[in-house]
């Protein structure tokens, strides 16, 4: 059984390792390895050949529940889904052509739909928890000033890096909603670069200035805040009103205008408190 664990396990874990390498996005990569083993396990495999095959790939989503930058919702689906395509795709194997059918349009779907949107859900369970906010000492081209002592406004900062790619394609909704509250008094919008490894300031600026965007820039010397408020993942929008974090989330990045919708509900909300 062991022999079988290596060889079988092993070639498992290769070939999920090749969907990643090529295919790239979990929308693909999901529906493509788990078909690939439903109809391998239905077709060619006994019940040992099938445990055999799936125990290294679990035991290594198992790890990854307990590394610090791992993606824990996408980890969940593949330990739920992992013996679950295997195992089924043995049982099935005399069964109805429509159950076949079934699970496989259920697996594509859950590519589709279930590492976005559970992600997000999950992420963002907490987000409008109201707490205090930390020290938040930024400089622009300038100066240095603190943006979590100001009062009776609506203070929007969206978080990035210039190594985040969605960043940047976010950018233009951001602008969109920097124009809509630019002369409203009451609301501030900020972008707020967080440095990564070898960035300078000046770096940081060519990049983002290049676009001529109309939102102010701000800049962090550090990753302290979004080690405080418990976030590593980028864009990131925290927005705050006399000196309370009202919301520290995520945003909905798949869906055309949600960024827009949402934010402009989250402010609304607030001016209207």
């Amino acid at each position: 059984m062991i022999k079988k664990i290596l060889i079988r396990g092993g070639l498992v874990v290769l070939i999920y390792l090749m969907c990643v390498f090529f295919l790239k996005s979990q929308k693909i990569i999901f529906p493509v390895f788990m078909l690939s083993a439903f109809i391998a396990s239905s077709m060619f495999m006994s019940y040992k050949n099938t445990i055999a095959s799936f125990m290294p790939l679990l035991l290594i989503w198992f790890i990854q529940l307990f590394l610090e930058d791992s993606k824990i919702t996408s980890v969940i689906i593949y330990i739920i889904f992992t013996p679950l395509t295997f195992l089924l795709g043995y049982y099935l194997k005399s069964k109805s052509i429509f159950l076949k059918i079934l699970y496989a349009i259920t697996l594509v779907l859950i590519g589709i739909y279930g590492f976005v949107n559970s992600w997000f859900l999950l992420e963002n369970f907490n987000a409008r928890k109201i707490e205090d906010s930390p020290e938040m000492l930024f400089s622009n081209s300038n100066d240095k000033f603190r943006i979590d002592t100001i009062k009776n406004k609506v203070i929007v900062l969206d978080y990035w890096t210039t190594n985040c790619g969605a960043c940047f394609q976010k950018f233009p909704d951001f602008e969109k909603l920097y124009l809509k509250y630019k002369n409203n008094s009451n609301v501030f919008l900020y972008a707020v670069n967080i440095p990564v490894k070898r960035d300078t300031f000046g770096y940081a600026k060519k990049m983002i200035e290049k676009y001529k965007y109309e939102f102010p820039i701000l800049y962090s010397d550090s990753d302290t805040i979004p080690k405080q408020l418990e976030f590593n993942r980028y864009p990131h929008m925290v927005i705050l009103k006399n000196g309370k974090v009202r919301f520290n989330g995520y945003l909905n990045l798949n869906e055309k205008n949600v960024i827009l919708y949402e934010m402009e509900n989250e402010i609304e909300k607030l001016l209207n408190e």
